[in-house]
């Protein structure tokens, strides 16, 4: 019994590898769910240039409240989302004497620079 067993499992595996997701052109397979390295590297360079091209200014002021009523609006969304939330990212709360000498000074969001 305990032969049929393993064999049912190699058999399972086998059948997972083959309906993995198929081969890329370049052979290897793609790589998606927690491991999606290629649309990291693209947000991330993308994200990139953005910061680079001195557009950030401009984005933030055109997505900043055009009215009272917005403000209202953007702050019920932010409550809301953070009622969901487990709780604040404790990297925010660090002071920036505990952070390595090379560790990026970046302000917190919604915080004065």
């Amino acid at each position: 019994m305990r032969k049929k067993s393993t064999q049912h499992r190699q058999k399972s595996r086998q059948q997972t590898q083959q309906s993995a997701a198929p081969a890329s052109s370049s052979g290897r397979q793609n790589v998606h769910g927690e491991g999606n390295y290629a649309a990291s590297k693209q947000y991330n360079d993308a994200t990139r240039d953005f910061v680079k091209s001195g557009r950030v200014d401009k984005a933030a002021q055109d997505a900043a409240p055009k009215s009272d009523a917005d403000a209202l609006q953007m702050q019920a969304a932010e409550a809301e989302g953070k009622r969901h939330a487990k709780g604040e990212d404790p990297a925010l709360n660090r002071k920036s004497e505990n952070l390595a000498p090379d560790a990026a000074r970046s302000p917190k969001p919604g915080g004065e620079e």
